[in-house]
């Protein structure tokens, strides 16, 4: 649900464009619309709905990564 939120404030945001999405391995090469059940209020933007879901490693095509790693990962790093 993380994900979720960090889509839904990029949604309309002026200075930031969405253009990758990533997550595990039974997400990866699907639609977003089809990896993920829409768990927070309203829709799910349309705009992300047809993004295939990436590895979450390089190369993605973007200039700024905003993740949500597990506790275990995020004390390791």
């Amino acid at each position: 649900m993380v994900g979720q939120r960090f889509i839904q404030l990029l949604e309309n945001h002026p200075q930031f464009e969405i253009t990758a999405l990533a997550a595990s391995d039974r997400s990866q090469g699907k639609q977003f619309q089809e990896a993920c059940t829409w768990r927070l209020p309203g829709e799910m933007p349309y705009f992300v709905r047809p993004m295939t879901v990436a590895a979450p490693e390089p190369p993605l095509d973007c200039e700024l990564i905003f993740s949500s790693l597990p506790g275990e990962i995020a004390r390791a790093s």
